[in-house]
């Protein structure tokens, strides 16, 4: 059974795009009959899982939102680019070229692009967060946080699975370490025996 179908709505600035309609119930926030956002064919959205593409987002191209992916307000994934399991792309944020995003959010007018890989650390599960204008060419997965005007260049490998977050921002690289409270002391019983 599909959970989605391609409407006739038309994108206002490109007729090539149409409104999805749930024709199922998707995760909790998406109803039957509740409209989504706009793709080119039905190989843009996988029809399995819970992913979706909502508000005014777009998935065109070769572009592939699956998993428990979720694409919304005016984000973009287009050319060959691959948004899957549990990513978030939000606000303007754009996924394009050979991208492959598998956790995270990616936010604000931030883009991932060329063959940039965006992941969630599957021991820590903790995974980067993409906002402001940054762009991220390299491959980034665990604690990351790149804002501003951050740049990761194709070849950089970036990956964190302590719980301290590492954090680029715009040509500034700094640690912001996680709380951490001391195991609490054990009795030493044995000392006290003859």
């Amino acid at each position: 059974m599909k959970k989605y179908e391609i409407t006739d709505i038309a994108h206002p600035d490109n007729p090539k795009l149409h409104r999805i309609r749930a024709l199922t119930d998707v995760g909790t926030d998406v109803h039957k009959g509740d409209l989504g956002g706009f793709v080119e064919t039905e190989d843009n959205l996988d029809q399995e899982g819970r992913a979706w593409i909502s508000e005014d987002a777009i998935a065109c191209e070769n572009a592939v939102v699956c998993g428990d992916a979720v694409l919304t307000e005016h984000a973009v994934a287009r050319g060959n680019a691959y948004v899957g399991k549990n990513a978030t792309v939000m606000g303007d944020a754009t996924v394009q070229d050979d991208a492959i995003v598998c956790g995270g959010v990616i936010m604000g007018k931030s883009c991932v692009c060329g063959y940039a890989v965006i992941r969630q650390d599957e021991q820590t599960l903790c995974a980067p967060t993409i906002d402001g204008s940054a762009r991220v060419y390299g491959e980034i997965s665990g604690n990351v946080v790149c804002r501003g005007n951050a740049v990761v260049l194709p070849g950089t490998k970036l990956d964190n699975r302590t719980q301290d977050c590492f954090v680029l921002e715009d040509d500034r690289v700094s640690v912001q370490t996680a709380s951490r409270t001391p195991p609490p002391k054990e009795l030493c019983t044995h000392d006290f025996e003859r």
